[in-house]
């Protein structure tokens, strides 16, 4: 594993999320209060594109089909024993990198 950019800091403002790619992965990356979260971005129960739910406070909902994840530990909220991979974030010089 290695920390690699997935983005920069102004293309994730504070209070969201999207879909980025590295290290051959689609991965979903979060911003919440000025903190980065990065998380596999397929939903457990469908592949739904979490990077692409909505974010309120740290828990991402699944567009599709409305699964909750906490985006600090990957855990869904229902049920933490179901849980999506999540990689340490950094901000070096404006760009958010991630460990994958």
């Amino acid at each position: 594993m290695a920390f690699v950019k997935v983005a920069e800091v102004g293309q994730v403002p504070p209070g969201s999320g999207r879909v980025v790619e590295a290290g051959g992965r689609e991965l979903a990356l979060f911003n919440v209060a000025g903190e980065f979260y990065c998380l596999d971005n397929g939903c457990p129960h469908n592949d739904g594109p979490l990077g692409e739910g909505d974010l309120e406070d740290d828990v991402v909902m699944c567009p599709w089909h409305a699964w909750q994840f906490n985006v600090r530990t990957g855990c869904m909220i229902y049920n933490e024993s179901l849980c999506v991979a999540t990689y340490p974030c950094k901000v070096v010089d404006g760009e958010v990198l991630a460990d994958v």
